[in-house]
């Protein structure tokens, strides 16, 4: 594979690895900030690969972490220097998942950890992949099995300890079971219409005759993508902005919100924009949208496409969604807010490393402060929609209840048109979706108002 770059492909999957564990970036971003300085003209060929092995080794490391760490004498993988632990991840991943011989994946990343670090690392790591090629995962599976269930379920499905703990608490043994493995599966891609260029028969009609299996879903304007030749994305009408690719609970978000012509729209999140174009698309370019973000990156991008999409009535503003303030209040907002996504696992495996308890707590507090901004800037009477791509009670049900009886919001009796009911009091008034029950990510969505 002839490519222009600093190191080989091994590093080149390591580098990227090393920056969405030290940054907390997304799979994406990190491919797209290390190809930067790819060229050559197998560049398209290695960034397909690596994102394969990225996605691949993110979904899988509890697992391969398991090997490491049941061959390793005296530390741990995660005590490893970053760097290092991710090209031991890479053999492994390599020889146990793969079905790469595991010769040549040894030989592979000890010539790297040779260049890189010294003679006697590399002998280190010879010896470490050499016993996991001999390693009986399945057996240490089953005697795991024996001493802890729920270890056992982290380890096997390769989920975080407290999810698995989250998972079985709410949903009981085998339908938690059920969503590990359905976490597993591939992505279940969903797209939907752009209205301001095409109406959902159309762009049925052309996606079938470019070889894409579409069926309607709950959602008027959202097509599920069946099966495919070429990827949509690869698409023309993709790169015409004719229709945008959203998850189909994210896409019911704006239709819950029910927003009216002519209105003012506040979205507290709004990057990457996909629910702020929805709402625009709803609008028919008319009124106003103020969406705001933290990150002028991705209002940045939020700009680009935009324009790609014909959207003309939204206002970027770079702000925190916690205190941001208008010159006046708005008829309706939106808070999509910032949570532990651990409804996504299915789409960005990278997230399941990103938080523990901790953070988790922090990112609650953040949206009960973004609770309360969004009441002081919702007019009397307005309505705003709450949502997350979360599982958990403490941040949906919970920071809904506290929106009521310490923001002083009101919950509405909202007719959702299909997904399920969610817990507490108040689970009959909410929207939960299930990755396992309803093929896409995991959600939670309230409708609230200031009376």
């Amino acid at each position: 594979m002839e490519l222009f770059y600093r190191v080989g492909f091994h590093e080149l999957v390591a580098d990227i690895l090393t920056l969405i564990g030290e940054r907390e970036l997304s799979s994406k971003n990190a491919l797209e900030r290390t190809f930067r300085r790819v060229s050559g003209k197998d560049r398209e060929k290695a960034r397909g690969l690596a994102h394969a092995y990225v996605f691949e080794i993110e979904k899988w490391r509890a697992k391969i972490d398991f090997i490491a760490n049941s061959v390793l004498k005296g530390s741990r993988i995660e005590e490893l220097e970053p760097y290092l632990a991710n090209l031991i991840r890479i053999g492994i991943f390599e020889m146990k998942f793969r079905g790469t011989p595991p010769g040549i994946a040894t030989d592979s990343v000890v010539r790297v950890v040779k260049e890189r670090y010294d003679l006697s690392r590399a002998k280190f790591v010879n010896a470490l992949l050499r016993e996991a090629e001999a390693f009986d995962v399945d057996a240490a599976l089953k005697k795991l099995r024996e001493k802890d269930r729920l270890e056992y379920l982290s380890i096997k499905f390769s989920h975080p300890r407290w999810y698995v703990e989250y998972a079985v608490e709410v949903l009981g043994y085998e339908n938690a079971v059920r969503l590990l493995l359905s976490n597993n599966r591939p992505q279940r891609y969903y797209v939907r219409v752009n209205p301001l260029k095409m109406d959902v028969d159309s762009l049925r009609d052309y996606l079938e005759d470019h070889g894409v299996r579409t069926a309607r879903t709950p959602v008027d304007d959202v097509l599920k993508i069946l099966d495919y030749r070429t990827p949509v994305a690869r698409l023309e009408w993709y790169r015409q902005g004719k229709f945008v690719i959203q998850d189909l609970a994210s896409a019911y978000v704006a239709h819950v919100l029910e927003p009216e012509p002519g209105e003012r729209i506040l979205d507290l999140a709004a990057a990457p924009g996909s629910k702020t174009f929805h709402v625009a698309h709803l609008m028919e370019n008319t009124g106003e949208i103020v969406a705001v973000d933290y990150s002028l990156e991705r209002l940045s991008r939020m700009k680009e496409k935009m324009k790609l999409l014909g959207i003309k009535n939204v206002r970027l503003v770079h702000a925190d969604g916690q205190n941001f303030r208008d010159r006046e209040r708005f008829d309706r907002i939106i808070l999509d807010a910032p949570c532990s996504s651990s409804g996504t696992y299915r789409q960005f495996p990278e997230v399941k490393w990103h938080f523990n308890e901790e953070k988790i707590r922090r990112v609650i507090n953040v949206q009960r402060n973004m609770l309360r901004n969004a009441y002081e800037n919702l007019r009397d009477g307005g309505e705003m929609t709450y949502s997350t791509c979360s599982i958990r009670i403490d941040e949906d049900e919970e920071n809904v209840l506290f929106a009521i009886n310490r923001v002083g919001l009101e919950l509405l009796d909202y007719d959702f048109s299909w997904g399920d009911r969610g817990f507490l009091e108040v689970g009959d008034k909410v929207f939960r979706a299930w990755t396992h029950r309803h093929d896409c990510n995991s959600f939670f969505i309230a409708k609230m108002k200031r009376g």
